[in-house]
């Protein structure tokens, strides 16, 4: 079983996400790309196709309208249909009907076996050849009934293409598109009868069929074609039944003006988006509509995108095993550390013998060979604090043997202190004073740790001792931020360095100076003490500048608190963040610096004076 904080979840999890992530981008990626560009091919293909249909039905209804001209001009035709013998009078012989059509084939050579010719007026007269040779008369309210013979007479001798209708002079009830033109017996005159040839609706639709075959000879199952005239009667494909989806698309074309383009819609009667092209044809004024769907289209783009997401699941069932196996062999280094961990203690620290060594160790085997050799340096390092922690409490019992009774010694003081007030020598007083301040320091602060005031005032009351001394032959200045005053510092670091110019810093001519400047600088606080005496010579500077201190040498034993133990009690407190430099001022003198990172004092309550007084 898989645990979800183990490091085999987080394998698969992660593997699994990339994965997914990868192949779905691509995939998507992919889709839309080749999407976009399969639209953009297509609605450039089915426009080229609305435009080679609108063509060849031009090319069609233009040999049908040339014809037309041809017969409506020839004065032969004229004359032998309005002569005053009618040629369709049934008492007539036969010899003018087989004249008109001796005329008829002699201007259009041999007629086309579909197109049928007729000439009428509207007292009745009908004449007609091509499938069928007709000559009769009619009633004269027949003409006047049929709303394409109006629009013929409306449009004052141009041409006149009617929809898709039953051939009104047959019984049959064929289907056919009539072209129709107005003649007389003179141009310019009075209109005196009708032209029309008709185009059976059949040649129509297998010249589209054709023209919409596939490149096997199929019919194309992907595209639908729709043509309208300006009036929005359907002329391709007819049907006596009403169907939504030629209405649909009529209602798109008038919202893009009829005009000549392609645009993408969304069909609510198939629920599906398609690409509708259409091309308007100014000589018959019919616009061709040609419409595919998106999705038979995309059809193949999204079975490949399809099979990119079940690869993805299959590169997932492969990820989780072999995650499975690579996981099991990286948890065995981190199961026997984790066994290592929990059991560790001071007293079961691994020693240096039980350490492996092995040169092809991997990256887990050598983090546990690692942490045994942590272990052996944290034991190490216990050992050594240890013994750093009792050779400070000898020190400090040292220090404590050898104060001769600071009780006794701190109540002698006052009385003296006492009986100088009396005397009125303040001088003597002043001494005692500062001497008490500084017993009481040392006798009072048993933590490790006192504040950056108590540190600067412990060693103003030495400075201020040694003036009294000297005399006029000391100086001393100090310059404290007094943000750094609440800073918890080590005790004895600030006194003995000041101690220490007064050692060597006054074997020059004087007045001797010491300066001593504290400053914050954001995390951290720091000293500089400086003398113009002498300076360090190149041996003590050497010694003093090494990178790191050893802390637990066994030479620093005995030499008490001086440089060397200031810098290691910085170090011990502060660690890498400890400061102490030493150096030659460039003006001369010695200068040092110490400091370390800002902390809040935990020392302890001090002793009032009549503890101390016992």
């Amino acid at each position: 079983m898989l645990k979800f904080r183990s490091i085999q979840f987080k394998l698969f999890v992660t593997y699994s996400i990339l994965i997914t992530a990868i192949v779905a981008i691509a995939a998507i990626s992919f889709y839309y790309y080749v999407s976009d560009i399969l639209s953009k091919r297509d609605s450039e293909s089915i426009f080229q196709s609305t435009t080679y249909i609108s063509t060849q039905l031009d090319s069609l209804i233009q040999n049908i309208d040339n014809a037309a001209v041809k017969v409506i001009f020839s004065d032969d035709i004229k004359q032998l249909f309005f002569e005053e013998d009618n040629p369709v009078d049934p008492t007539i012989s036969s010899y003018n009907v087989r004249k008109m059509n001796d005329y008829i084939f002699s201007i259009m050579g041999p007629i086309q076996l579909d197109w049928q010719i007729n000439l009428f007026d509207m007292n009745g007269r009908f004449f007609g050849t091509g499938n069928n040779s007709v000559s009769k008369l009619y009633p004269g309210g027949k003409m006047n009934n049929i709303t394409w013979v109006k629009d013929t007479l409306a449009a004052d001798g141009a041409k006149v293409i009617s929809p898709p209708h039953s051939d009104d002079w047959d019984s049959s009830g064929k289907t056919v598109i009539s072209l129709a033109r107005v003649f007389s017996w003179a141009l310019g005159g009075k209109q005196q009868g009708i032209l029309e040839i008709q185009q059976s609706y059949s040649v129509m639709a297998n010249l589209i069929g054709k023209l919409m075959a596939e490149p096997n000879g199929g019919a194309s199952v992907n595209k639908s074609i729709y043509i309208y005239n300006q009036a929005g009667n359907l002329i391709y494909p007819y049907s006596n039944q009403p169907n939504a989806y030629p209405e649909f698309y009529w209602k798109q074309l008038q919202r893009e003006n009829l005009a000549t383009g392609t645009s993408t819609i969304n069909n609510p009667l198939n629920k599906q988006r398609e690409i509708m092209a259409y091309t308007h044809s100014n000589y018959t004024d019919w616009i061709v509509v040609a419409v595919e769907s998106e999705n038979v289209l995309l059809q193949p783009v999204e079975t490949f995108r399809n099979s990119m997401f079940i690869a993805v699941f299959g590169l997932l069932l492969v990820t989780l095993i072999v995650s499975f196996f690579v996981a099991r062999g990286l948890t065995l280094p981190i199961k026997e550390m984790h066994k290592s961990i929990r059991a560790l203690r001071v007293d079961t620290l691994l020693p240096s013998s039980q350490i492996e060594s092995n040169t092809s160790l991997n990256e887990l085997d050598i983090l546990n060979t690692s942490f045994k050799r942590m272990c052996i340096r944290l034991q190490d390092s216990i050992e050594e604090v240890i013994q750093s922690r009792s050779q400070e409490m000898q020190a400090r019992m040292v220090a404590l043997q050898s104060q001769m009774n600071p009780h006794f010694l701190y109540n002698t003081i006052t009385l003296i202190s006492i009986m100088a007030e009396e005397k009125e020598d303040h001088d003597i007083v002043k001494v005692c004073k500062h001497l008490s301040k500084m017993l009481r320091y040392i006798l009072s602060n048993h933590a490790r740790n006192v504040t950056m005031s108590d540190e600067v005032a412990y060693a103003a009351s030495y400075l201020t001792l040694m003036q009294i001394r000297y005399g006029d032959k000391l100086k001393f200045q100090i310059d404290v931020d007094p943000a750094m005053m609440e800073v918890a510092v080590p005790i004895l670091i600030i006194q003995p360095i000041v101690e220490n110019c007064m050692k060597y810093g006054i074997h020059v001519a004087p007045p001797w100076k010491i300066e001593l400047t504290g400053r914050t600088d954001g995390e951290k606080w720091t000293i500089h003490i400086r003398d113009y005496g002498g300076g360090f010579t190149p041996e003590a500077l050497q010694a003093l500048s090494q990178p790191k201190l050893n802390l637990y040498a066994q030479e620093s034993q005995g030499k008490g608190l001086g440089l060397k133990n200031i810098a290691e009690r910085l170090q011990l407190l502060y660690g890498d963040e400890a400061i102490f430099e030493a150096t030659n001022h460039p003006e001369g003198g010695a200068w040092i610096m110490i400091g370390g990172l800002i902390q809040q004092s935990d020392q302890g309550s001090k002793p009032s004076e009549e503890e101390l007084a016992g």
